[in-house]
């Protein structure tokens, strides 16, 4: 099986740079417990993504993610930790070790534990609050020290489909590995994705931090119906190490984020990672505010509110833009026509249609081993405007506006194998 990289932090210098950016943002490096970026400072007043995104003005009057399980694919979660504690669940663990996954075995830096607290932080005493602090979590282990760090083709899809199966309307995978080709993945991973589509549940993964290292493309990013995320900095230019590939559909920051460590400290770092956290947290908004949007409404939403940047749209370095969660929330107020562009639901679909051979049963166990039937029970035949949904059209809905500013610390690489 093919071993794995997880969306981790790389390298940066000291920077503070000026957000052009309404609604935008992404990673984790290392500070003691209870640290922040400089003495004095709370964490909190690093979550530069709030003032961008107007998220307590324009966002948690809407809707907090209440009512909605994300599950995160990881090394696991530490649970006990105060900004966690309310938020995570009892979990899972495809790597064979029989955990709940409610331990993250990637100390100090605890990579799943930061990804869990970029979407639902408690902000406790202070500390790291996410952008859907109602939403749950559900720790699902895939790998960890002493395995793959971001697991195995096996037990990615095992994971997959656990998280289908428990109650996950969300699933986050900030991690990934060399795909065949920007269009297919592993036909196990493949087959575990349609599985989560057909249970209506959004699928999420970060699009790769290997782009200085030969940008090749990345699974599950790869996976057709799979939400594939790019990361920019808070200059809106794109991470350097961000893979640019066709599947990428959005952006989000991932440059300079500060969240939480399984220690309870805090880290700082950039990658892909982050910027998947945060498309996910954004489906979870999306879906506890419109309970009965099916998947391919919630991606199609988040798509098509997001701010064009690099060029036309989509492109392999932004996709569609970069994500505007107020827009995408706020369906009452800004539109998506149904025959605006959905590429991931048209790719999901084209693979469907396509004859495929059989995928070879996960060596880990998997929570539904039933094999994924060929057609999306969660959508219906003509989602908008089905032969166009590969069209390369964007729309803006929301308009830029306000701007804040951001000093972030220098961080260091742990794992080339997380985005």
């Amino acid at each position: 099986m093919a071993r794995r990289w997880r969306a981790r932090a790389a390298p940066a210098a000291l920077v503070v740079a000026c957000l052009t950016l309404a609604l935008a943002a992404a990673s984790p490096a290392r500070a003691g417990p209870g640290a922040a970026g400089r003495p004095g400072q709370s964490i909190q007043s690093l979550e530069w993504w709030f003032t961008a995104w107007d998220i307590r003005s324009k966002v948690w009057p809407l809707t907090r993610g209440a009512g909605v399980t994300v599950a995160v694919l990881d090394s696991g979660v530490q649970a006990d930790l105060p900004d966690l504690r309310a938020a995570v669940l009892p979990g899972g663990d495809t790597t064979g070790a029989g955990t709940n996954g409610m331990t993250d075995d990637m100390e100090p830096l605890g990579h799943g534990t930061s990804m869990a607290a970029l979407i639902a932080g408690q902000g406790a005493a202070g500390g790291v609050l996410g952008i859907a602090p109602a939403a749950k979590i559900l720790p699902v282990r895939v790998g960890g020290d002493g395995l793959p760090a971001g697991g195995t083709d096996a037990s990615i899809a095992a994971g997959i489909r656990y998280a289908a199966g428990h109650g996950a309307r969300v699933i986050n995978m900030s991690l990934g590995g060399v795909a065949p080709s920007a269009s297919a993945c592993d036909l196990v991973e493949q087959d575990a994705v349609t599985y989560a589509l057909q249970h209506n549940v959004v699928v999420v993964a970060a699009a790769g931090n290997s782009h200085g290292s030969g940008n090749p493309p990345q699974q599950p990013a790869s996976c057709a119906g799979v939400l594939a995320v790019s990361a920019v900095q808070p200059s809106l230019k794109l991470w350097p190490d961000s893979e640019q590939q066709p599947y990428v559909a959005v952006a989000a920051p991932g440059g300079d984020i500060a969240s939480l460590g399984a220690d309870g400290g805090n880290t700082f770092g950039s990658g892909t990672s982050a910027a998947c956290a945060f498309v996910s947290g954004e489906a979870a908004l999306v879906r506890s505010r419109h309970p009965s949007m099916p998947w391919y409404q919630v991606v199609q939403r988040i798509i098509n509110t997001a701010l064009p940047e690099g060029g036309p749209a989509p492109n392999d370095q932004y996709g569609f833009g970069i994500i505007r969660i107020p827009g995408a929330v706020n369906a009452a107020k800004y539109k998506v026509p149904a025959d605006d562009p959905n590429p991931v639901y048209a790719a999901a679909q084209a693979f469907l249609a396509s004859p495929q051979p059989a995928p070879s049963a996960p060596s880990a166990p998997a929570a539904s081993p039933a094999p994924a039937r060929r057609s999306p029970a969660a959508a219906p035949a003509s989602p908008g405007s089905a032969a166009g949904l590969a069209a390369v059209i964007a729309g803006a809905v929301v308009a830029v506006a306000g701007g804040t500013a951001l000093a972030v610390a220098a961080v260091r690489r742990r794992g080339r194998r997380h985005a």
